[in-house]
């Protein structure tokens, strides 16, 4: 049951990043009207378009999640620190690459990915 709901969960992320992507985001980025922030309207539309990818990311390791507590619920903990290390990795990587470190967000997401992976690796999860 849990492998459908993960199904069901990494469906929506697809759904949400192109169809989301599309017929939401990309007409509400084409604006003239948008607020700078960090700095330029590019960087407005950058953590727009990002912001609204990083959430499927999220969501496809949550999939992943409910998978491992169908299949191996002994490693829940592990997954799911896994999960969330590489996500907040991804995101922290692309705060410092695509915003050149400007938008900060990469100062909580990578010490959050470095303290889950540690967790999950000699953390005992």
């Amino acid at each position: 049951m849990l492998v459908l709901a993960a199904v069901l969960l990494f469906s929506v992320g697809l759904m949400h990043s192109l169809l989301g992507g599309r017929r939401l985001i990309s007409p509400i980025l084409a604006r003239s009207d948008l607020p700078i922030i960090l700095g330029s309207v590019r960087n407005t539309r950058l953590t727009l378009w990002v912001g609204w990818h990083i959430l499927t990311l999220f969501w496809w390791g949550q999939a992943i999640v409910l998978i491992v507590i169908e299949v191996a619920p002994a490693y829940v903990a592990m997954a799911t620190l896994l999960t969330l290390a590489f996500s907040s990795f991804v995101a922290g990587v692309l705060a410092i690459i695509l915003s050149q470190a400007k938008h900060r967000s990469w100062i909580m997401f990578l010490p959050l990915a470095f303290i889950a992976f540690y967790a999950a690796i000699w953390g005992g999860a």
